[in-house]
């Protein structure tokens, strides 16, 4: 049971990092269509917005 544990961890990790950036990224596009220009050293990373 162990090893089961530790498969279902990764990949519910896995999944949950994929689904973040993906939010990020779709957060990112929508600024960046919004201003209509490219926003790369505009945007904080880790919230994806101007602000």
């Amino acid at each position: 049971m162990n090893g089961l544990g530790f498969i279902i961890v990764t990949v519910v990790s896995a999944v949950a990092g994929v689904l973040y950036y993906a939010g990020i990224g779709k957060r990112i596009a929508e600024e960046e269509k919004k201003a209509g220009r490219d926003l790369t050293y505009e945007i904080n990373p880790f919230t994806g917005g101007r602000e």
